[in-house]
């Protein structure tokens, strides 16, 4: 990238246009699904903010293009460069890409980089956290566009933006970082905001975790589901199951359950193949971030799944098995507190039955269910290399 020849400032010439027309044009450039939501739900609010926040003297319009952008790097550059493309294919003053991409540069979680050559900033989701994600989008997005709005509109040849005066910082939790020279030379990346520490890391899964969407999962597991209820039913017509609910205790129960859902997750991963053994060796780098967010995607699907079925036992149990027949089996006083464990009982026995039935469901349509548009696309772009690998 560093020998292809630089827009010169194209952007600049734009604003200075838009300044005169009092319009300025900030697209937004989402991926499909939850960055598409994010960026249709910012572009009706962003217009007044920017005014308020960025520059009130101009009319500012942000209109929102769905793109794929690249496909499954964890770096940067691509990203910047598909947006500068779509910027200028629409004549757009300056562009922000919504992905839903981790990206790493320099072994930093980076969560925004602007590159004022390229008049656009991109902006990773993931890093952002799966909590309070639209008003951090909101908050980052309308920095990057105060940053790309001064940087363009005061460059000059003979002077770089003023960096120094811009180096320190923070928004939220995310820390403006110097971009290593070689990020500022080879593909023009004048500010960055990294996601440091264990809390950006943390955040970062849990943002990945969101964009696979793992409640999504549930209908892919119907002969799962038909089975654990099934079991679960069987558990609250059978009277000698009451008997060992009311038996095994808190710490057993705990341990089944825990068991249970440990067994669920780990035949979903292995029955249909999600874990991740790639053979290239840059792959094989970031295969634990990919197969971790696996097993915490499918982990969240089976919990969801528990904590539905638990709740229908329960209210089951309450309506069909009677007080009185329900006393003189365990031969003791019987409240709410006997309903929840035995609820809690049947709950683990079924998603134990429920393995079973996760095994009959088709591949494809887990997978489907199992990730989110990047990581879809990021597996099939492994599945045909590892084709023409074979070959």
């Amino acid at each position: 990238m560093a020998d292809e020849p630089r827009e010169p400032f194209p952007s600049a010439d734009r604003l200075a246009q838009s300044k005169s027309a009092s319009s300025v044009v900030l697209g937004l450039v989402p991926a499909p699904d939850i960055p598409e939501k994010i960026a249709t739900d910012l572009a009706s609010e962003l217009p007044e903010l920017l005014g308020r926040r960025v520059d009130g003297g101009v009319s500012w319009e942000v209109p929102v293009e769905v793109d794929p952008l690249t496909g499954t790097d964890r770096e940067a550059p691509e990203i910047l460069d598909a947006c500068r493309e779509r910027r200028q294919r629409e004549g757009w003053d300056l562009a922000i890409s919504l992905t839903d991409l981790p990206v790493y540069r320099q072994d930093t979680l980076v969560a925004a980089d602007v590159s004022a050559q390229r008049g656009v900033a991109g902006l990773s989701l993931p890093a952002l956290g799966a909590m309070w994600l639209r008003p951090r989008a909101r908050e980052l997005t309308l920095q990057l566009a105060g940053e790309l709005y001064e940087r363009t509109k005061e460059h000059r040849p003979e002077q770089s933006p003023a960096r120094s005066s811009q180096s320190t910082g923070s928004v939220g939790s995310f820390r403006r970082v110097e971009p290593p020279d070689e990020d500022m030379k080879a593909i023009d990346v004048d500010a960055r905001f990294a996601a440091p520490g264990v809390l950006g890391h943390l955040r970062l899964w849990s943002g990945m975790v969101l964009a696979n969407r793992p409640w999504k999962m549930l209908p892919a597991f119907k002969s799962a589901i038909a089975a654990a209820f099934a079991t679960g039913a069987y558990v609250l017509v059978i009277s000698s199951m009451w008997l060992l609910a009311d038996a095994v205790g808190f710490w057993r129960l705990l341990a089944l359950m825990v068991t249970a859902i440990v067994a669920m997750v780990a035949w979903i991963i292995v029955a249909h193949y999600l874990w991740e053994r790639p053979q290239d060796s840059e792959q094989r780098k970031w295969a634990p971030l990919y197969n971790g967010v696996t097993v915490l995607t499918v982990s969240s699907a089976v919990l969801l799944a528990y904590a539905i079925l638990f709740a229908l036992l329960f209210v089951a149990a309450w309506v069909f098995v009677p007080g009185g027949y329900f006393h003189s089996i365990l031969k003791h006083q019987v409240g709410i507190g006997e309903y929840l464990i035995l609820s809690w009982f049947g709950a683990s026995l079924a998603t134990v039955a429920g393995v079973l039935g996760a095994s009959l469901e088709d591949e494809e349509t887990v997978r489907e269910a199992s990730y989110g548009y990047r990581q879809r696309r990021r597996q099939d772009a492994n599945d045909s290399e590892e084709g023409s690998a074979k070959q």
